[in-house]
Order: structure tokens, then C-alpha cells, then sequence
């Protein structure tokens, strides 16, 4: 490795031991990879082998190479095909400023469709003001994908990564200074480091300073292919602080395959969310693996006026009761009703 990147890795392991206090085992865990390790199971030469030690920029290919295979496009409509062709331009840029070659012959149908779906499924159909999308937190970011789109689409926008992991926080750091939008890290100056969820840009920080985050200050919180490989512990936590970090009203995007797949445990989370104060707003009818990569929802920390809204007051029980039993006299109830109204 560069001598750059072996500085990185070692900040990220300070930050760790700092914050030991902060930073359980069940928190910084990645349960699925580390079942892997253990069965001496690996995937196929071009990527990843460890997860668990940082390997240099070389790593961000090897995330990339991940893809084996095309993704299938149920959307298949021009604001793909233009947010593929403008992942691509930025992430040719970021490789070249890594001195490295994108594959640019498969990029299209594998990496570049996967930012694609995430940008336009979650922010697929028209929400109110209050709920437009100005702060997004990404959790297990991988590699830092989401940031590509999310930042270039829109200059404003406050992007937070957030992992645990060596080899992709660190991969995560480079590919988000690669992105040439302003970038700070906790890792660099952890004190003090304050997030500002309002400031355009990309922040970033370990999964054990989440508390840095200030309450009801996101607009969308992400989560695609993370939480069925996550052990039960933490993914209660994290969804504790989803809810606390999302504004009311604000959404929990999941794309996953947690519903055949669940590789630590059999844990609930869609009954967890609903126990907790989510509401499932969308949650696409397709056919996961031939319609698409991944089942996309969308839940929505629960707005108190939202959910008032939906319940009746005892005005309107009150009124629907007098036409109840209006109908049943056949009009009479109400004629009575005039008529003692009339005498007094």
C-alpha cells in the first residue's frame, strides 16, 4: 500500500481503540463475512478476500468486481440511462484520481444500474415539501456508492456515510475525497468533530459515533444489501437510532433479499420497524432477481399529525353514528332531531 493508505488504516484503527468504550464487539461486527472467514470460504479471484484489513485503492475494483453478473432493469426508462451514463463519468474520475482503470464494458448493467435503481427508487414517487429528501444517512455504505449520485445529483445535498468495518471505511474515505465535493472525516479530526447535518457535501463517520448525529435532522436513511448480514443486536440499535436521527415523517429506504435470505439469524426487522413506530409506505410487487436486485421498501418514521389524521375524532364517530341510526328510522331520527330543535 501507498504510504497515505497505510496512515489511513491506522487512524481508523486509532479511532477504534479511542473509542473503545464506544465501540462494543456486537457493534463493529460484520456477522455474514465473518461466518465466511471462519468456513474458509472465499469469493472468486478480483475481489474482496478480507474484509477485516485494508488492502490500498486497489480495493475499490475488487468492491466494483463484486458484480458478477448484469442486473435486471425492470425500469429500463431514460432517467436510468442517464443516471447510469452519469455514475459512470464520475466514477471514471475517481479511479483515474486513484491511478486505476474502470471497467468501463460492464459498468453499465452491474454497478452503474445499482446506484441508478437506489437513486430513483427512493425518491420514486412525489412526497410533501416537508418530506423532501435534504439529508441522507447511508448505513453500511460499502464502498461509498450511494455518495456517487446522491452528491452529484444535487450540489445541496448533506450526505452522511456510516460503517464499522476496516476495509470499507477506509475505502469509503478515499472514494468520497475522490468525488471532489467538500468531505470531512472523524477518523481525521475526531476532537472535536461536529456533524452538520444542513452542510452540503459528504460527512463521515464510524457506526460508534452515530450519536454525533443530532436528533430529527434526516430526511432518508439507507440501508440496501446490510441488515440481513448484521447480527440481531445491532441491527435493533441502529434502528433505535434511525428513529431518532430521522425527522418525523422522514423515510428508511431497504433494498435487500432479507425475505428468502437471512444468512446471521432469523430476526424480524420488518416487525421490529412496525413495533417501533415505522410505516410501511411502499414496497415494490416484483419479482426479486428477475425484475430486479433486491426487494426495494420504503418505511416512514411515523408522523404524529400523519397518523392523527387517520384516525376519527369523536366529532366525526359522533356524526356517523347520527346518520346510522337516521338511516335505519328512515329519515325519522333526524325529523325528530329538527323538530326538538324547532321547540326549544
Amino acid at each position: 500500500m501507498r504510504p497515505e493508505e497505510t496512515a489511513l488504516e491506522q487512524r481508523f484503527h486509532d479511532a477504534l481503540a479511542r473509542d473503545h468504550q464506544r465501540a462494543p464487539e456486537w457493534m463493529t461486527r460484520w456477522d455474514y463475512q465473518e461466518g465466511l472467514k471462519k468456513r474458509k470460504r472465499t469469493y472468486e479471484d478480483g475481489v474482496v478476500s478480507d474484509f477485516f484489513r485494508f488492502g490500498g485503492a486497489e480495493d475499490l475494483l475488487k468492491w466494483m468486481s463484486w458484480f458478477r453478473n448484469d442486473y435486471p432493469d425492470y425500469i429500463n426508462d431514460a432517467r436510468i440511462t442517464a443516471l447510469v451514463e452519469a455514475s459512470k463519468a464520475n466514477d471514471e474520475r475517481v479511479v483515474r484520481s486513484m491511478g486505476l482503470q474502470l471497467d468501463a464494458a460492464v459498468y453499465d448493467k452491474r454497478v452503474g444500474l445499482n446506484n441508478a435503481h437506489d437513486h430513483v427508487l427512493a425518491q420514486a414517487y412525489p412526497v410533501p415539501e416537508r418530506a423532501r429528501i435534504r439529508t441522507v444517512l447511508d448505513f453500511g455504505a460499502g464502498y461509498g456508492r450511494q455518495a456517487n449520485l446522491w452528491t452529484g445529483q444535487d450540489a445541496d445535498l448533506c450526505y452522511i456515510g456510516m460503517d464499522a468495518i476496516v476495509n470499507s471505511y477506509c475505502l469509503q474515505h478515499l472514494y468520497y475525497k475522490g468525488l471532489g465535493v467538500p468531505f470531512t472525516d472523524y477518523i481525521d479530526t475526531p476532537e472535536p468533530f461536529k456533524l452538520d447535518p444542513i452542510r452540503s457535501g459528504i460527512q463521515h463517520v464510524p457506526t460508534w459515533r452515530s450519536d454525533l448525529i443530532p436528533d430529527a435532522s434526516v430526511d432518508l436513511v439507507m440501508c440496501v444489501q446490510v441488515l440481513p448480514e448484521l447480527n440481531s443486536r445491532l441491527v435493533r440499535h441502529m434502528i433505535g437510532e434511525f428513529k431518532r436521527v430521522l425527522k418525523p415523517g422522514g423515510a428508511f429506504y431497504i433494498r435487500d433479499h432479507a425475505y428468502t435470505w437471512k444468512p446471521t439469524d432469523n430476526f424480524d426487522v420488518e416487525s421490529h420497524l412496525i413495533a417501533n413506530g415505522f410505516d410501511l409506505e411502499y414496497r415494490a410487487h416484483v419479482i426479486n432477481d428477475v425484475e430486479i436486485h433486491g426487494i426495494p421498501r420504503i418505511w416512514r418514521k411515523a408522523h404524529p399529525e400523519v397518523i392523527a389524521s387517520r384516525t376519527r375524532t369523536w366529532k366525526q364517530r359522533v356524526d356517523q353514528a347520527v346518520v346510522d341510526v337516521d338511516t335505519l328510522t328512515g329519515g325519522g331520527f333526524k325529523r325528530t332531531l329538527r323538530k326538538l330543535k324547532g321547540k326549544a
